[in-house]
């Protein structure tokens, strides 16, 4: 795993060196967005009002971005940094993100931010391959998401799980400046480890479907996207409602 972590940074490296004779299309961004809780995959990572930020420098005519994200709410019982690598082209999307939850209350390694031992740290690198089918009338998005690296372990900690995510989002309606989104997806374990639980659920199967509703909302000669989402675990058989606006975006 450490030469997997090596080659990746490596590319990075050899990506940045690359485009510096393309630095006029490099850019570096900066957003913010509020919300009432964070989900993902399933999960309600997070609840109250949160803070999300993103801060990213895309290079490579595009096709390259490396980032650091992080999440925190008013409570203080949420801390999240991770840092991340994406490559895109030709409608492909591969992100490798480092995540390290440093939650007060979590009940793993939360403390030792550079530990990379694979049965010690409390950290996990989450791989995603997307594709966006690049025709105007069946834009659907795939994705594979394997945890390759970290608190994915089976039950006596000796193997990685490689608990897996797949997933499939279509816009369903897209029109003055709304637009409605809808997904479902399941997870499995590559390596079962002799259990049926993996990261996202007790057992294989649907873990996350989502309605979620968008819009570009104009004040003055801004522009501030807000959106809305219901998520549903039918494993877990449980429910969330998001919303959240996105406040800065340089």
């Amino acid at each position: 795993m450490k030469h997997f972590k090596t080659s990746i940074l490596a590319s990075a490296m050899c990506l940045a060196a690359s485009s510096l004779c393309q630095t006029a299309s490099a850019q570096i961004h900066l957003t913010a967005d509020l919300q009432n809780n964070h989900l993902w995959r399933g999960m309600e990572v997070a609840d109250g009002c949160l803070i999300l930020t993103d801060l990213s420098y895309t290079f490579g005519a595009g096709h390259a971005t490396l980032g650091l994200w992080g999440g925190t709410n008013t409570r203080g019982n949420y801390k999240e940094f991770n840092h991340y690598v994406t490559l895109r082209g030709a409608g492909f999307e591969f992100c490798a993100m480092d995540t390290y939850n440093f939650s007060p209350g979590a009940t793993y390694n939360n403390r030792q931010y550079f530990n990379y031992k694979a049965h010690q740290t409390g950290r996990f690198l989450n791989c995603t391959l997307n594709y966006r089918f690049q025709q105007p009338r069946f834009p659907l998005l795939l994705s594979w998401s394997t945890i390759m690296f970290g608190r994915d372990r089976s039950a006596d900690n000796t193997e990685q799980k490689y608990s897996t995510f797949v997933y499939a989002e279509y816009p369903v309606y897209k029109k003055d400046g709304w637009q409605v989104d809808a997904g479902v997806g399941g997870a499995f374990a590559l390596n079962k480890a002799g259990e049926k639980q993996n990261f996202y659920g007790e057992t294989s199967g649907v873990v996350h479907t989502q309605l979620k509703v968008s819009y570009d909302l104009k004040i003055g000669s801004y522009t501030v996207p807000v959106h809305a989402m219901g998520m549903w675990n039918p494993q877990s058989e449980k429910a969330y409602f998001q919303i959240g606006a996105q406040l800065i975006h340089l």
